[in-house]
């Protein structure tokens, strides 16, 4: 990329419609000087200068969008003494990022653990007290021997309305 190494590049991600600012500075050698700001893009390129103030320079980006991504670098300029100089920044690589799936991460998945809590919470004041339905006493079965088949039939009978309304 235009001279400059993948491992020299920085890179930043920056949510779409957010507010980012981009600051050059050098180190103080002369007072003076000014910052252009070179972006460039699969589709573009432009620049933007402004004075150095302090040694550095902020540029302002309002609602970040597709045509701001891109690759940027800072270049100081500098007149001394009938001589110029110039400085180049490393280059960063800005990538604008789409927030809804953070938003669904971090608005909708806790609504919805919230909704289940107070579900849970629900079901457990409204059955609070309650248990369920369950056999008191289990018995092994009988083999009662010689006892004719219409008196069995009678006494399961029996057993099974006592269990049924014992719930």
């Amino acid at each position: 990329m235009y001279g400059v190494s993948e491992a020299q590049q920085q890179r930043a991600p920056v949510l779409r419609r957010s507010i980012f600012t981009i600051s050059c500075s050098i180190q103080p050698q002369y007072p003076g000087g000014s910052f252009q700001l070179t972006f460039t893009s699969s589709s573009s390129a432009h620049n933007d200068t402004q004075p150095a103030v302090n040694h550095s320079a902020h540029f302002l980006f309002s609602a970040a969008g597709p045509a701001h991504q891109g690759s940027y670098s800072c270049v100081y300029h500098l007149h001394v003494f009938n001589h110029s100089f110039s400085s180049e920044s490393r280059r960063l690589s800005i990538t604008v990022l789409d927030p809804t799936p953070l938003i669904i991460k971090a608005i909708v998945l806790p609504l919805a653990l919230l909704v289940l809590n107070i579900g849970l919470y629900v079901y457990c004041k409204a059955n609070r007290g309650q248990m369920p339905c369950r056999q008191k006493n289990t018995e092994l079965v009988q083999y009662k021997l010689g006892v004719p088949a219409a008196e069995e039939e009678e006494e399961e009978e029996e057993e099974e309305e006592e269990e049924e309304g014992s719930c």
